[in-house]
């Protein structure tokens, strides 16, 4: 496990999120607040752990001032990481009706991330000491994670409670992983349609109406804000992020992206260079650190 960046979170009024290469693990322990995330909204009151995998969107917007936490940002193990259905359901169950109590191991799990990162922020730590720390407190998060939504999921079960998730969206949201993990694949609407045993057009209608947009616009956004990202915090040639993001070549790519932000991949690079290394962020390209 790598930990990329970590320190508190002070959210601005506008919000903020994005598409990161790196997964990224939020507390907020002030402040309620809004995360959109894979076409859901989900409406969060404090406390609150999400977990964020890597490239997919994300966006959130405090509900009042104050909004306060940490965050984290690693490359974790895929066998550490819990499945994407798995963090699905978590940050399902952080939010209103379906929102659960936690256990006394997980939020003694999360207050010992607390104090590590506030005691380097003091300086009473080491950057090495403090890394080493985060991933091991961060595995045992991961792992209690795991473990709620097991046990919810067979509470669930022996009450024989219909799952929260509407059957569409149970019936879709294997189209949202492969493209989660495929998306510089050549993916079509024809691949996506055989998946789920159902006709492109049929495909295209459910999709849109459970997620406000067509899987191919899904994946675009997916592509560009992986773009972005790669746009704001590496230094890799223009023609190299078109072809790592999945777009056919650098004129489509350049194309899209000026039709989604107003203007070219490179001329977005250099004016974000000239405010300094920042985070990118998909929208509104503000830093919400």
């Amino acid at each position: 496990m790598l930990i990329r960046e970590h320190g508190t979170l002070k959210l601005q009024p506008a919000g903020a999120g994005g598409v990161h290469p790196y997964h990224e693990i939020l507390y907020i322990d002030s402040g309620d607040s809004e995360l959109q995330w894979m076409g859901r909204r989900y409406k969060l009151a404090y406390p609150v752990l999400l977990v964020i995998p890597a490239h997919t969107p994300h966006w959130l917007t405090p509900c009042a001032s104050g909004v306060r936490g940490w965050y984290m940002e690693a490359d974790i193990r895929q066998d550490l990481l819990p499945g994407y259905e798995v963090i699905l359901q978590w940050n399902q169950m952080q939010s209103g009706a379906d929102r659960i109590a936690w256990s006394r191991t997980l939020a003694a799990g999360v207050a010992g991330v607390t104090s590590v990162i506030a005691s380097y922020e003091a300086g009473e730590l080491g950057s090495h000491t403090v890394h080493q720390l985060l991933e091991c407190d961060i595995r045992k998060l991961l792992l209690l994670v795991r473990s709620a939504v097991a046990v919810s999921a067979h509470t669930a079960s022996s009450q024989d409670s219909n799952p929260s998730m509407p059957p569409v969206e149970r019936h879709l949201y294997p189209l949202l992983r492969y493209m989660e993990r495929f998306y510089t694949d050549n993916i079509t609407i024809e691949d996506l349609s055989r998946m789920c045993n159902l006709t492109p057009s049929y495909v295209i209608r459910l999709f849109k109406q459970t997620f406000g947009a067509t899987p191919i616009q899904y994946l675009q956004e997916l592509r560009l804000k992986a773009a972005i990202s790669y746009l704001g915090s590496t230094d890799l040639p223009v023609q190299q992020i078109a072809e790592l993001t999945g777009f056919s070549n650098l004129h489509y790519f350049s194309r899209m992206f000026k039709m989604k932000v107003g203007e070219s991949p490179s001329t977005w690079r250099k004016r974000r260079a000239a405010h300094g290394p920042l985070l990118p962020i998909a929208q509104g390209y503000d830093s919400w650190r």
